[in-house]
């Protein structure tokens, strides 16, 4: 759909540098900013302390800010900045307003209160049908990419639960979107560069992204994955994401993590 290579601020690649290197910065020092504002608002980590969460804001701020400067540059900055940018507001809804313990559909959908989760759970879906409609196609591929994006983000979310975990697993995806086709593939590497800035301080375990951040990470994600692949591509994917977020109701992906050594190298890396 989309066509050439993506520019950013300029077009040489020492500009490209530049933003990203600037973008690594702001995701650190935003974090580190905005660590007292969330004094407040805090979570349990794996160890059982409580520290800041939401701190997803750190990169997300920065991220939108560039994609706001290359609308006119980037043909599908739009698309990114509306998906980073809605799935956060649903994600602070979240981690301001939730107050349960409930994990995943059945612990949101399957009980009679409502809670933030099944908010965040139909705002999610509304928002991928919105940007699937506006990329256009036959039904069949509305909702295929409408459910790949929405499943990214729960994905990603299932995964915030230890230090860096959601951040690596969201830089190495990217990566690999990067090595299938670069172009228009910009923005993705954008959020990449201030999460990383970002992910300094929450593998350090002083603070948490948050579904302020998890949210947007997998949301980006699955639209660039739409952006990049073929259609048997697309729905392998949600195949194996669907089965992903089933196992997730059944099992608990940490203890899987523990128990394998290269999962618990890789998830233990840079803490």
């Amino acid at each position: 759909m989309y066509s050439g290579a993506c520019t950013i601020v300029g077009r040489k690649g020492g500009d490209k540098v530049i933003v990203w290197l600037v973008l690594v910065a702001a995701g650190y020092l935003t974090s580190l900013a905005l660590k007292p504002v969330f004094k407040d608002q805090v979570s349990e980590n794996y160890k059982g302390e409580h520290i800041p969460t939401g701190l997803g804001l750190a990169f997300v701020l920065p991220t939108v800010l560039v994609l706001v400067l290359n609308f006119t540059k980037v043909p599908s900055a739009p698309l990114y900045a509306v998906v980073i940018l809605f799935f956060s507001i649903l994600g602070i809804l979240d981690d301001n307003l939730g107050s349960d313990t409930r994990r995943g559909f059945r612990g949101h959908f399957g009980q009679r209160d409502p809670s933030t989760g099944i908010l965040k759970a139909v705002g999610g879906f509304l928002i991928s049908l919105a940007i699937a409609i506006s990329l256009g196609g036959n039904p069949f591929l509305v909702v295929l990419h409408t459910v790949l994006i929405a499943l990214n983000a729960n994905f990603i979310n299932l995964l915030d639960r230890a230090p860096g975990r959601a951040g690596k697993v969201f830089a190495i995806l990217s990566m690999v979107l990067v090595l299938f086709n670069s172009i228009n593939i910009s923005p993705l590497l954008w959020l990449l560069a201030s999460t990383i800035g970002y992910l300094v301080n929450d593998l350090k375990a002083t603070m948490m992204m948050g579904d302020t951040g998890s949210n947007p990470l997998g949301a980006a994600l699955g639209l660039g994955m739409v952006l990049i692949f073929p259609l048997i591509v697309k729905v392998l994917i949600v195949l194996l994401l669907i089965v992903l977020n089933f196992l997730s109701e059944k099992i608990s992906f940490s203890k899987v993590i523990e128990s394998n050594r290269f999962l618990k190298f890789m998830d233990q890396l840079g803490r």
